[in-house]
């Protein structure tokens, strides 16, 4: 009934491709995989590229480094018996329950059971400061 008589004449053939143009095909994609193998080898060994999981380390890393003196100082600020107790310690690796005793906020981090290294690592700036201030008023 309504056939379009222009569209049963033409012969036009879409997207012909070449047998030049399809030969060409297959190495320029393995060459673009192969690019993109080298790319992140070189990325990841010299470009300084990290993932997800070791950017997130190295900020808690230098998060805890920031925070660290600022922890120290809370301490130190609690008085005498802070100190003492932590002098009284013989073990370094109970410092972090007396921080976390003596400390309980440091910034915007609260110092738990769950953030032990954190409190360690302020107890041993804690007595490392003590360390020099002696040998200072030794030194005098």
């Amino acid at each position: 009934m309504g056939e379009n008589p222009l569209f049963l004449k033409s012969k036009v053939k879409v997207m012909e491709i070449s047998k030049e143009m399809r030969a060409a095909v297959k190495p320029v994609c393995w060459g673009a995989i192969g690019g993109a193998i080298a790319l992140a080898i070189i990325g990841f060994t010299w470009g300084g590229w990290v993932t997800g999981g070791h950017a997130k380390t190295l900020a808690d890393a230098a998060v805890t480094a920031a925070l660290v003196p600022i922890c120290a100082d809370k301490f130190q600020a609690v008085g005498a018996l802070a100190l003492s107790t932590l002098k009284a310690e013989t073990d370094d690796r109970d410092y972090d329950d007396i921080v976390i005793k003596f400390v309980q906020k440091v910034g915007d981090r609260t110092i738990s059971t769950s953030d032990r290294p954190f409190a360690k690592a302020c107890g041993l700036e804690v007595m490392k400061r003590d360390k020099e201030a002696v040998a200072k008023s030794a030194s005098k």
